[in-house]
């Protein structure tokens, strides 16, 4: 077994990435202004990338409904909504609330958006289920599904379904910039540098209490601490874990994490093209990985090692009836009834050794490091691994072909406080997202089933079968539950880190 000592060394040069000094054209020095360091481009001139999630977590645009700190669903342009039938909403809207163009929100305006959104996004018509949109007054929306679906209040707190003003789109109906009622409204955009909004003064809720909030695109994980060290930014997301243990030794800096059911996974390939075709080897794999020493060794303790797929901790998160252990024997049992035999200390086949192909992407922090720890442990264990490291792209390019045997990804499967996020848009054989050739009829019926059902003993024994079925299907391997972890300068007041990952909420938040 490979000793923590040695997998934190190992990992600690990977810790270091690439070094490149912040720009340094701005620093955060005015009290009315929030300047924050962002691994990921905010790109507001585009409803795509990421699902649309920076209008959300930036509130420029809101959503009928929103999560509160305990990730249940609170009224947000909705103030309240009604299951009138088994397929059918009806949703009461917020009065006096004008777009940040000073057009009024009502019903029709509504109906506009969610169309549009379905129109423009596929993804979305697949999680909404809408068979028709309906102005029933100049206030009250009704939403018809094709199938009865008790998620919807919850997927409608999701960022593709943020409400646009009809000035968000061109005379084609294509999308050119982002129009909403939240706090803040988009004011620039500089490519491959920083988004910047501003405060909404006719905010239909408590006005914010800074002036301007600035998104400096800051890719390299090194750079980002380093400009918030330097001044120039008052605050950092996605810290590596060893900024993580610093700042917080540091005065003059504020660090906040808290954990989420966000998770860290590698999805396997059941087709085929992998021997994880065999479900023996995929429980195997699940047997042989020690979760405590990913997160111990390659994160420097920020984390919570994953033995199921949904962090304990949420109410809604349904789980299985076990969870995986480490257990190298039950790991030997089941290579070796798949026809493997170890043979100084490698498990071969035909004269071969068993070998993984693991890809993943280097642009999110933490991934680089668990993705080398997880292949460090199987190669401590006699299974050989063979790493590319790409773009999210890049590497998801492959994955669609079905060359590669596990990818490492990460997910947030809190997002709406629903199981059903997840579960139908990843696992589900007719999925858009489901790249694993991994099906299942009983886990479909299940989940078709589940997003059927309102909480109570039905649901939760629906939502239960699920789990027990990817628990012993084993599609996926869970490695880390996020820590979700961002750092300020101490001079920020009023910040907390909401449990959706996702949501910056600085409506509060003062220097």
């Amino acid at each position: 077994m490979i000793k923590k000592t040695l997998l934190g060394a190992a990992f600690a040069a990977l810790a270091l990435g690439s070094f490149a000094l912040a720009p340094h054209d701005a620093h955060a020095s005015d009290d009315k202004t929030l300047v924050i360091g962002t691994m990921w481009e905010s790109l507001p001139l585009s409803m795509k990338p990421r699902r649309s999630r920076f209008f959300n977590e930036s509130e420029i645009l809101d959503t009928l409904v929103k999560l509160d700190y305990d990730l249940k669903p609170v009224p947000g342009l909705a103030t309240a909504w009604n299951r009138v039938s088994p397929t059918v909403w009806q949703f009461k809207l917020r009065e006096n609330v004008v777009f940040h163009d000073g057009t009024k929100l009502d019903a029709e305006a509504v109906k506009f958006s969610l169309e549009r959104v379905i129109a423009l996004l596929p993804y979305a018509a697949d999680l909404l289920n809408v068979k028709s949109i309906k102005a029933v007054s100049p206030l009250v929306l009704e939403i018809e599904n094709t199938e009865p679906y008790a998620a919807l209040p919850n997927q409608l707190s999701d960022a593709i379904t943020v409400v646009y003003a009809k000035s968000s789109f061109d005379d084609a109906g294509e999308f050119v910039k982002p129009v909403g009622t939240g706090p803040w409204k988009f004011e620039e955009y500089r490519k491959q540098d920083r988004t910047i909004v501003s405060r909404f003064d006719g905010y239909w809720g408590e006005k914010p209490a800074l002036e301007k909030i600035e998104y400096r695109f800051i890719p390299d994980h090194n750079s980002r601490t380093l400009a918030l060290e330097a001044g120039e930014i008052d605050f950092v997301t996605n810290l590596l874990p060893s900024d993580v243990k610093r700042l917080s030794k540091d005065d003059d800096f504020k660090v906040y994490a808290e954990p989420t059911s966000g998770l860290y996974y590698g999805a396997f390939n059941a087709g085929e093209k992998s021997v994880l075709s065999d479900v023996r080897i995929r429980q195997a794999v699940n047997a042989l990985v020690d979760r405590n020493l990913i997160v111990d060794g390659a994160l420097d303790g920020v984390g919570n090692p994953a033995w199921d797929f949904f962090a304990p901790g949420f109410d809604w998160a349904p789980q299985a009836d076990a969870k995986y252990k480490l257990d190298p024997e039950l790991a030997a049992s089941l290579l070796t009834d798949a026809g493997y035999e170890k043979t100084d200390g490698k498990w071969m086949k035909d004269g071969q050794q068993l070998t993984l192909r693991i890809l993943s992407y280097s642009s999110r922090t933490e991934m680089p490091m668990i993705t080398e720890a997880m292949a460090a442990l199987l190669n401590e264990q006699g299974i050989a691994t063979e790493i590319g490291m790409y773009t999210w792209g890049g590497m998801l390019d492959l994955v669609k072909q079905g060359e590669y045997d596990v990818s490492v990804v990460f997910w947030t499967p809190e997002m709406i406080g629903h199981p059903d996020l997840h579960l139908k848009s990843q696992f589900h054989s007719k999925a858009g997202l489901n790249y694993q050739f991994w099906e299942n009829a009983d886990f479909d019926a299940a989940v078709d089933k589940g997003r059927t059902l309102d909480l109570g003993d039905e649901q939760a024994a629906t939502y239960t079968k699920a789990m027990n079925i990817l628990y012993d299907d084993a599609p996926i391997i869970p490695l880390v539950h996020k820590v979700f972890v961002v750092a300020s300068t101490s001079k920020l007041k009023n910040y907390h880190i909401h449990p959706s990952g996702f949501f910056f909420d600085f409506k509060n938040v003062s220097k």
